[in-house]
């Protein structure tokens, strides 16, 4: 049983994840932003995070390097929805390895995808 922390997460990932994890028995927590969530949470607790990161919502790359901070022993996810072209691409995903953010996953997403995702990083060693 895991620890799941998702953030920011719209109707439509919320149904994709719902979807992603029938029969994991597992202790699912939502939080409207990364700041309500760094209150409520206990990070060294939470086994997996899941983000979901919109440009349109004046996002950068210091949210991530926020959210690493947060939760620094917790796999990340992130999903992304770029419409930004300044942050799409190349300087995107070098954030993303800097960070060691374990997964990104662009939008859309389909529910195998996230499913595989899930299990992946909760079959990682968690960070110390």
């Amino acid at each position: 049983m895991a620890n799941i922390l998702i953030i920011n997460a719209d109707p439509n990932l919320k149904r994709l994840i719902r979807l992603a994890l029938p029969g994991m028995e597992h202790f699912v927590q939502h939080s409207a932003t990364l700041q309500t969530a760094c209150t409520q949470s206990m990070s060294s607790k939470l086994d997996l995070v899941i983000n979901r990161f919109v440009a349109d919502d004046d996002q950068g790359p210091e949210d991530l390097m926020e959210l690493r901070k947060t939760f620094p022993t917790a796999r990340l996810i992130v999903t992304a929805a770029l419409h930004d072209p300044a942050l799409e691409g190349e300087k995107f995903q070098r954030v993303v390895r800097e960070l060691h953010i374990e997964y990104c996953l662009l939008e859309p997403i389909e529910t195998g995808a996230m499913l595989h995702t899930i299990q992946s990083a909760l079959a990682l060693p968690k960070r110390s």
